[in-house]
C-alpha cells in the first residue's frame, strides 16, 4: 500500500471512529431508542432496525478500510438516511484527481448538506496542495471557505491570470486583525511584494490587531508606517495602550478625530485601574474637546466609576454615576447599577441597596433576583416601616419558578410553583420537521453515537426553523430520547413551561446507582447533570471538561485513584457510568469538605474549592447565605448555584419527594 493511501485510510479512520460509536455502546440500550415514536409504523420500524444494523457493518468495512467490499455492500443502503456518508468516506480515504467526476456529482447531489461541505473542503485543500488551480476556481464556493480557502481562491486567480481580483481580494482578507493561516503567505508575499500595502490599509488592520489584542501582529504592521504623520499616530495608539499615562501628554492629542479619540478611549479605560481620579480628570477635559459615542462615553464613565469605588473614593464614584445614570443605563443595559446594588449588599448596608434598585431600568426591576431584593431590603431596613405591599410582593414573586421565587415561597411558607404546562404540537408539524433529510440524519447519527455529525446536521435542519418549528423539533428529540437537543430547542423558543420536556428524568437508573453508591441524593445528582451538559454524555466544554457531568480530566484521576473507581484515561469521561461515579463522587467529598452546605459544595463544583475557600475568607461569616450567592465574583457560578438549587427542587418533585431547596442550617449559617 502506498503511503498516500495510508494517510487517506489513516484521516477517514480518524474521522469516522473519534466521534464515538463507542459512545453509543457505553450508554444504556433504552437511552437510543432512536425508533419508538408515534412517528415510526412498526414495519418501517422493522426496516429501519435492519438499515441501522447494515450500517453500523458497513461502517465497520470503512474502519478496516475494505473500499471495494464496502461499495459492493452499500446498494443494501441506498435508501437509509446515512446513505451518503458511506459514499463520502469512500470518497475521503480515496480523493484523487481521476475521481473529479464523481466528487463533482456528490456535491452537486447532495449540495448543503454537512457532508458535502465537508468534501468540498477536503476538495479543495487536495486541489490547491496540487496546484489544480482552474478546478479549484470551479469548486471554490466563498460561504463555506475558511480563511485558508479565500487566500488560496485569491491565489488560484492570480495563478489564472485574473491579478486585479486576486489583489483585491487577498487585501480583504490582509486586513484582519487576527493573524492569518500559513497558507496566505504565497498571497499576501505577491501583495507586498507589488507594492499594494499602503499605510491606510496597514493602520485598518493595526487597529483590528489592536482591538483582538494581538500585540505579535500590531508590532508586525510598524513597518509599513513610514510617513511622520501615521509614525505618530502607532506611537501614541501603542503608548495608550501599554503604557496609559502616555495619554495625560496632552500636546500628542490636538487632531481632534475619531481615531484620536478611539486612542484616548483604550487610554482613559487602562489609566482607571491605576488611578481613577487621574483618568476622571482626563477624562473631564478630553470629553470637550473630543467627540465620542455614546457607547465609548458609557465604556470610560463605568471604569472610571468602579475604579474610584475600589481605590476608596465613593461619594466620589456615586456622584458622578449619578450624573450619568441615565447615560449609563441605555449603554451598558442597568448592568452598572446591579453592580453598585452589589457593592452596598457587600456592606449590608440596606438604605442604599434599596436606592440603587429604584435606580435599575424598569426592564431590570421586573427580574426576579432584583424583586427579591427589593423586599429582602426592604424586611432587612429598619430605619424604615415595614409596607404591607411587601407581603403582595412576596407572594407575586413565589408564584415564579426560578430560584427567588422558590426563595419567596419559603419566606411565606407556601409551596414552590412548579407551573408545568405540556407542550401540544401539531402532528403534522412533527411529520414534517421528521422528514426534513437533514433531521433524518442528525436523528440516525444521534443513535449511532456519531455526536458531531450528529450536531452538524441537526445545526443544518434547524437553520431556518421558526418558532413552531422548534417546539415540533423539542418534541422530537424528546421521543428519540436526545435530551440536550429537547431542552436547548425550547430555550430557542423561549417556551419554558413543560416541565418533562426540559426536566426530563434521563438516564434515570444510571443516575440513582451512581448517587446512592456515592452517598448522594439523587435528585442533587440529576440537577447537576441537567445544568452541566443537559443529559448530553459526549458534551466536552472549553476548559476541558467533559461527560454528563463536566468532570476535568485532572480532577478525574485524583478522584478515581481516592476512590477506587476504574479509570485509564480521559475518554472514558464520556462513558456514562464512569462519569457519573466519579462525578458524583467527587461532589461528595465537596459536601463532606463544606460540612454539608449544599451552596458551597455546588458552588465549588463549578468554580473549584480553593477559590470557595478564598471567597469565604474574603466575606469571613458575615453575610447570610442569599448576599453570598448574590456576590459569587463569576456570573456564571453565581448562575450554576441558583440553577443547580433550583432544578433539585424540581427534581425531588419528580422523584415523589418534597425536599426543602434549603435546609435550615443551609439558610441560617452566616457565609
Amino acid at each position: 500500500m502506498s503511503l498516500a493511501k495510508s494517510i487517506s485510510i489513516a484521516l477517514i479512520l480518524l474521522l469516522f471512529m473519534r466521534q464515538g460509536p463507542a459512545l453509543a455502546n457505553n450508554l444504556p440500550t433504552d437511552s437510543l431508542n432512536g425508533g419508538s415514536d408515534v412517528l415510526t409504523p412498526h414495519s418501517s420500524a422493522q426496516t429501519l432496525a435492519q438499515d441501522r444494523q447494515n450500517y453500523a457493518k458497513a461502517m465497520q468495512m470503512v474502519r478496516d478500510g475494505q473500499w471495494q467490499a464496502l461499495q459492493q455492500y452499500r446498494h443494501n443502503l441506498a435508501d437509509y438516511a446515512l446513505f451518503p456518508y458511506l459514499i463520502y468516506a469512500d470518497l475521503i480515504a480515496n480523493l484523487h484527481y481521476r475521481r473529479r467526476s464523481e466528487i463533482t456529482d456528490y456535491l452537486s447531489k447532495y449540495a448543503g448538506s454537512v457532508k458535502a461541505t465537508h468534501l468540498r473542503s477536503h476538495w479543495l485543500d487536495y486541489l490547491a496542495k496540487h496546484g489544480y488551480w482552474a478546478a479549484y476556481d470551479k469548486a471554490y464556493r466563498a460561504s463555506t471557505a475558511n480563511y485558508s480557502q479565500q487566500c488560496n481562491y485569491f491565489l488560484a486567480q492570480h495563478r489564472l491570470g485574473n491579478h486585479s481580483k486576486a489583489i483585491s481580494g487577498g487585501l480583504t482578507i490582509w486586513v484582519n486583525g487576527r493573524s492569518m493561516p500559513k497558507t496566505c503567505d504565497r498571497l499576501f508575499g505577491i501583495i507586498i511584494k507589488g507594492g499594494h500595502i499602503s499605510e491606510q490599509l496597514a493602520w485598518q488592520r493595526f487597529n483590528a490587531a489592536m482591538v483582538q489584542r494581538n500585540y505579535q501582529l500590531a508590532r508586525y504592521l510598524k513597518r509599513f508606517f513610514r510617513s511622520p504623520d501615521y509614525k505618530k499616530r502607532y506611537q501614541l495608539y501603542y503608548a495608550a495602550d501599554r503604557n496609559p499615562w502616555s495619554i495625560n501628554q496632552r500636546h500628542n492629542f490636538t487632531s481632534k478625530t475619531p481615531e484620536e479619540a478611539r486612542i484616548l478611549q483604550r487610554g482613559l479605560i487602562r489609566l482607571a485601574p491605576r488611578n481613577a481620579q487621574t483618568a476622571l480628570k482626563l477624562w473631564t477635559r478630553y470629553q470637550l474637546s473630543h467627540e465620542f459615542s455614546h457607547s465609548a462615553q458609557g465604556k470610560i464613565i463605568s471604569a472610571i466609576i468602579k475604579n474610584l469605588y475600589a481605590q476608596g473614593h465613593r461619594k466620589a464614584a456615586d456622584s458622578y454615576h449619578l450624573d450619568n445614570l441615565q447615560l449609563l443605563n441605555q449603554t451598558l443595559d442597568g448592568s452598572l447599577a446591579e453592580w453598585r446594588i452589589r457593592q452596598s449588599l457587600a456592606q449590608l448596608d440596606w438604605p442604599m441597596v434599596s436606592t440603587w434598585l429604584a435606580r435599575l431600568p424598569a426592564d431590570l426591576q421586573r427580574k426576579s433576583l432584583w424583586r427579591y431584593w427589593v423586599i429582602r431590603s426592604a424586611a432587612a431596613d429598619t430605619t424604615k416601616p415595614q409596607n404591607s405591599s411587601i407581603t403582595q410582593r412576596t407572594r407575586d414573586l413565589a408564584k415564579e419558578r426560578d430560584f427567588y421565587g422558590f426563595l419567596a415561597s419559603d419566606k411565606i411558607g407556601v409551596d414552590y410553583s412548579i407551573n408545568h404546562q405540556s407542550l401540544l404540537v401539531d402532528q403534522q408539524q412533527l411529520r414534517t420537521i421528521a422528514a426534513n433529510p437533514a433531521m433524518r440524519r442528525a436523528r440516525e447519527l444521534h443513535f449511532h453515537g456519531y455526536n458531531l455529525d450528529a450536531n452538524r446536521e441537526w445545526a443544518a435542519a434547524s437553520s431556518d426553523f421558526q418558532y413552531q418549528d422548534w417546539l415540533a423539533a423539542a418534541v422530537l428529540a424528546h421521543q428519540w430520547q436526545w435530551h440536550n437537543k429537547a431542552i436547548a430547542s425550547l430555550g430557542t423558543a423561549r417556551y419554558w413551561d413543560d416541565i418533562d420536556i426540559r426536566f426530563p428524568l434521563a438516564y434515570q437508573q444510571s443516575i440513582q446507582t451512581a448517587a446512592n453508591n456515592a452517598g448522594v441524593a439523587d435528585y442533587l445528582l440529576f440537577a447537576l447533570a441537567r445544568q452541566e451538559s443537559a443529559f448530553n454524555p459526549s458534551a466536552s466544554s472549553s476548559a476541558g471538561a467533559m461527560g454528563i457531568v463536566q468532570v476535568m480530566p485532572a480532577t478525574a484521576k485524583a478522584t478515581a485513584k481516592k476512590y477506587r473507581i476504574p479509570y485509564r484515561n480521559k475518554q472514558q469521561l464520556h462513558q456514562l457510568t464512569t462519569n457519573l461515579a466519579i462525578g458524583s463522587n467527587y461532589y461528595q467529598g465537596l459536601l463532606e469538605r463544606f460540612t454539608n452546605n449544599r451552596i458551597l459544595a455546588t458552588a465549588a463544583y463549578n468554580a473549584g474549592p480553593s477559590r470557595v475557600d478564598q471567597w469565604l475568607r474574603n466575606t469571613d461569616g458575615k453575610l447570610p447565605f442569599d448576599v453570598w450567592i448574590t456576590l459569587i465574583p463569576f456570573k456564571e457560578t453565581r448562575h450554576y448555584v441558583s440553577n443547580v438549587l433550583m432544578y433539585s427542587v424540581l427534581y425531588s418533585r419528580k422523584l415523589g419527594l418534597r425536599t426543602p431547596m434549603l435546609t435550615a442550617d443551609e439558610r441560617d449559617r452566616l457565609l
